[in-house]
């Protein structure tokens, strides 16, 4: 009987045994592990992030005025261009014979000119010594006037079918890129048609809007950040223009980004994300990867002696792995957890790791 009563006593001295270990694993898993960052208000550059289409700064489209048949083609579209290089040539007899005959009335007009002028000095010269009566020098000097206007007539004749003939000739009037030409050889063209469009493609920028509460940090000269569909890398550009005047529809402010296309790698068309520099600001910042999103909401944890507090934010300038965050409960020095986040839950009690 002693044995079985030794036997329960050891049996109840080793459950509890048990139970307290349970019971100190248990406190145990209930602190959880995490890391801290000491972060305080610092300064941060204001963006304003909108977004537009990327245009050239100059182009060109030629239209034809005369039309004619295309006789030579000296390059396609992608091409690089030369100011001034002939990109097409067309042929036009009529155009040909106009300015053939009147360059010849204009030659002529010209001879005949001359000579009346020479005539007409003489006579002047006559009738100061009254050597011809003041009826034969008024008719010297009608014939005179008359040569006189006859040239200016077929000068103008003459310089009027000179450019239509030149203008057989297309040339481009800028540097840049070929595009939108679409003709064949021997194509009987109209007049008033477009025949190719010459793009500066390194010289790009993109239109974008911005709010009423940006516009009074967004200066000539600021540093714009783009974002382009296609392209890999991030381009920098310059804010060359504003427009005060607020547009109608979306009561947002146009302004204009300018771009360099050293590399030629962006297009006409391609669509942008663009943000705008405008100007510091001092804020509470951090990183990323601390943010915890839970039903739409984001929340950061801090320490407080030991427990871990949940603050809940609201995001607001942000860079490339820093974000600003705005919220009730932020001090100008707090404890981040930026480890351990994910799993926390607002007053849990952590163990920091250092």
């Amino acid at each position: 009987m002693l044995k079985k009563i030794i036997l329960v006593v050891i049996l109840i001295i080793i459950s509890a045994c048990g139970n307290g270990g349970d019971k100190k694993k248990l406190k145990l898993k209930n602190i959880k592990n995490v890391k801290i960052l000491e972060i305080e208000p610092q300064k941060i550059m204001k963006t304003n992030i909108s977004s537009g289409v990327i245009e050239a700064t100059n182009e060109v489209t030629e239209i034809t005025k005369t039309g004619g048949k295309i006789k030579k083609i000296n390059y396609r579209n992608g091409e690089i261009v030369k100011k001034g290089d002939t990109i097409l040539i067309l042929e036009e007899q009529s155009i040909y014979s106009n300015f053939l005959k009147a360059k010849a009335g204009y030659l002529s007009s010209q001879s005949e000119y001359s000579t009346k002028k020479v005539n007409y000095e003489k006579i002047i010269k006559l009738r100061k010594e009254k050597f011809i009566s003041e009826d034969e020098f008024l008719v010297k000097k009608s014939g005179f006037i008359q040569s006189e206007s006859n040239l200016e007539s077929n000068r103008a004749i003459y310089l009027s079918a000179k450019e239509d003939y030149e203008n057989l000739t297309m040339k481009s009037k800028i540097s840049g890129i070929i595009t939108d030409l679409d003709v064949k050889m021997y194509e009987k063209i109209e007049a008033g048609k477009a025949l190719f469009t010459v793009v500066d493609d390194e010289n790009l920028y993109v239109k974008t809007a911005v709010s009423p509460y940006e516009i009074m940090g967004v200066k000539e000269g600021n540093r714009a950040v783009l974002e382009i569909e296609g392209i890999e890398e991030e381009q920098i550009g310059k804010v060359v223009e504003i427009n005060p005047v607020a547009q109608k529809d979306t009561k947002k402010y146009q302004v204009k980004v300018a771009i360099k296309n050293y590399k030629k790698n962006i297009k006409k068309g391609m669509y942008a994300n663009v943000t705008i520099e405008t100007g510091e600001k001092k804020a509470h910042v951090v990183p990323k990867n601390a943010i915890v999103v839970r039903d739409l909401f984001s929340y950061i944890y801090i320490n407080e002696n030991g427990i871990a507090k949940e603050i809940k934010v609201e995001r607001g300038y942000s860079s490339e792995n820093s974000q600003e965050i705005i919220g009730e409960g932020l001090s100008d020095k707090m404890e981040l957890i930026v480890d351990g986040q994910y799993i926390l839950e607002n007053k849990d009690k952590l163990n920091i790791i250092k």
